[in-house]
């Protein structure tokens, strides 16, 4: 009989994973957030629902569940923030992040008390839960839908949709230290506030750094490292909460210090980060699911469909505007703040703190949990459902840039290590188009280019076709302009004949030629001929004109046999200089004879 229990438990686990899945494709097609669906799932199989009638109001295990889940989200959300791109925004980012949320939370909560039955702690206890902005629901849909924000709005939302949530479980966790009297004073809450930040940064860096020195040095098998990650990241989080310290800031920056380094280990652990992640918010989510009872969140709707309107119309919007146009008027526009301001998503974060105050045996604890869940399903079908249409309103998107359809690491270096990046030809972009004329980055070169799945061999002379998929060998640093190339038209003027007197052959070795005319190499420069020297550096195949420029000589392309360089012109400095006089001579000739400039004309 106890078998039969745990293949009941095992079959009706492993169908609602499935069905998550499933719905996550139907979400690209219906425009909603995925955590709508999964959430959806779990009511219609809980205590209410019309498939499965799981009773579930364990509040007890479904708090733990709940935080270790959370815990992995933000530690993978670590791991997947480019310390670059937040240093690009740090400043807005971390004042919405903070400031921005207390914002929030204190205007919702003062308005939720002006226009409801609620004590003034009580609303703003409401508020706090419901202050924090779900990131993995709006990049999905603004991914999905093909709109691309412009760089500036992107990046600021990312990293303080990725760094806001702390900040609400500090509020939370502060006023209900109020309300449950371990906080008494202005002190004990400074105190608090202190200790929540001071203990979670320095301990995740410290954490984070031991995590990342380990990462870095130790050898492991490929599936281990995310492991490694996970267990240093749930120590972090374990030690920095039991000290006072705000666990989830601790193992979000853990993420953060082991995930950007250029090592091999990191290329392991993300894509199994991600799928333990996945496993983690579809988790997270059908238990929020099962644990709400719908026939008793009736009873909360007005008092939740209310506050969700004052936080997505006044709080929001006032706490965005008051946060950045002071400090930041010339970096975002007013369509920009409007648009910033409309993505308040609210995800799993507002439910996941609403079940605090359950464990705290707080007075109508049922209030907060049934209130922060309607809001939370307000939020994802007003806003979710009409983020596209907003950005497009607010004319926040940009020109779409092109993404590879797959990449993998090469395992050729132990750190910055060569991809093989996979890109698609539209119609749009490189279509028509032969390979020679495509100006491919420095470090990059074709590995071959695929018709119809079969493999062609990629030449000079080779014709790309809509439908093509080409198949390149370069660093990670060269993604973006690779994007940039795939998104239009990728022809570069042809450059200027050599019309100069030093030509040598392609077959020369370079060590030769810089005996000749003094040239500086590198030691690997020094083992290659002119021709695989001039290949090398300028990317994909050569044409005649293309240059490559050293520190006191110009080599350009003079002749081309194939795909070979056969001989290169050499431009010194002082003729580089007589050239640059003569062209500006030309110039201005050229502007003297122009008729009706004061010229004679012709």
């Amino acid at each position: 009989m106890q078998n039969i229990d745990l293949y009941y438990a095992f079959f009706i686990g492993g169908v609602l994973l499935t069905f998550a899945i499933f719905a996550s494709k139907l979400s690209k097609v219906m425009g909603t957030p995925l955590l709508l669906l999964f959430l959806g799932i779990g009511m219609l199989c809980g205590e209410d629902g019309v498939f499965i009638h799981i009773v579930y109001n364990d509040y007890t295990s479904a708090y733990y569940i709940a935080n270790l889940m959370l815990a992995l989200i933000l530690l993978d959300g670590g791991l997947r923030t480019n310390v670059h791109e937040f240093r690009s925004v740090a400043p807005e980012s971390l004042i919405l992040a903070t400031v921005g949320v207390l914002l929030t939370s204190g205007i919702t909560g003062l308005i939720a008390y002006c226009v409801l039955n609620l004590s003034l702690i009580q609303a703003l206890l409401i508020g706090s839960i419901v202050g924090s902005t779900d990131a993995a629901a709006v990049f999905m849909l603004l991914g999905e839908g093909g709109v691309h924000l412009k760089q500036h709005v992107s990046s600021t939302l990312k990293i303080e949709s990725a760094t806001n949530d702390p900040m609400a479980i500090l509020l939370t966790t502060v006023l209900l230290a109020l309300i449950s009297g371990r906080a008494s004073s202005g002190w004990d809450v400074v105190f608090i506030f202190i200790t929540q930040f001071g203990c979670g940064v320095f301990l995740g860096l410290l954490f984070g750094m031991f995590g990342r020195f380990l990462v870095a040095t130790i050898s492991l098998g490929a599936g281990l490292y995310s492991l490694l990650c996970i267990g240093i990241g749930l120590i972090g989080f374990a030690v920095t909460s039991a000290v006072g310290g705000s666990g989830f800031l601790a193992i979000f920056i853990i993420g953060m210090c082991i995930g950007n380094q250029k090592v091999r280990a990191v290329s392991y652990i993300l894509p199994v980060g991600e799928g333990i992640t996945w496993l983690a918010q579809i988790t997270l989510f059908l238990i929020l699911g099962l644990l709400v009872t719908p026939h008793l969140m009736i009873n909360y709707v007005v008092q939740g469909v209310t506050v969700a309107l004052v936080m997505t119309f006044i709080g929001r919007p006032l706490a965005v505007f008051l946060s950045l146009k002071p400090f930041f008027r010339r970096t975002f526009s007013n369509r920009d703040l409007a648009f910033m301001s409309w993505v308040g998503l609210r995800g799993s974060v507002p439910v996941v703190l609403a079940i605090y105050p359950v464990m705290e045996d707080v007075r109508n604890a049922q209030l907060y949990f049934n209130v922060a869940f309607v809001v939370v399903l307000v939020s994802l079908l007003v806003q979710g459902a009409t983020l596209v249409p907003a950005a497009k309103l607010f004319k926040v998107y940009a020109l779409s840039s092109s993404a590879p359809i797959s990449k993998s690491e090469m395992g050729i270096m132990l750190s910055d290590d060569y991809q093989l990046l996979n890109y698609g030809v539209r119609k749009y972009n490189l279509d028509g188009m032969v390979l020679r004329d495509v100006r491919f980055p420095r470090r990059t070169g074709v590995a071959g280019v695929f018709r119809d799945g079969f493999l062609l061999k990629p030449t000079g002379d080779l014709k790309l076709k809509s439908g093509d998929i080409v198949s390149l060998i370069g660093s990670d640093s060269d993604e973006s302009s690779l994007n940039a190339l795939f998104s239009q038209k990728g022809v570069a003027k042809p450059g200027r004949p050599y019309t100069g007197g030093r030509v040598v052959s392609g077959s020369m070795r370079m060590t030769e030629l810089s005996d000749l005319y003094g040239l500086e190499l590198t030691t690997f420069e020094k083992t290659l001929s002119v021709s695989r020297f001039m290949s090398f550096h300028i990317g994909g195949f050569p044409r005649v004109g293309d240059s490559v420029s050293l520190i006191n000589a110009t080599l350009v392309v003079d002749k081309v046999e194939g795909d070979q360089v056969s001989s290169v012109g050499i431009m010194l400095a002082r003729d580089r200089m007589a050239f640059v006089r003569q062209e500006v001579q030309k110039r201005e000739a050229s502007e003297v004879d122009k008729p009706g400039e004061g010229g004679q004309g012709a």
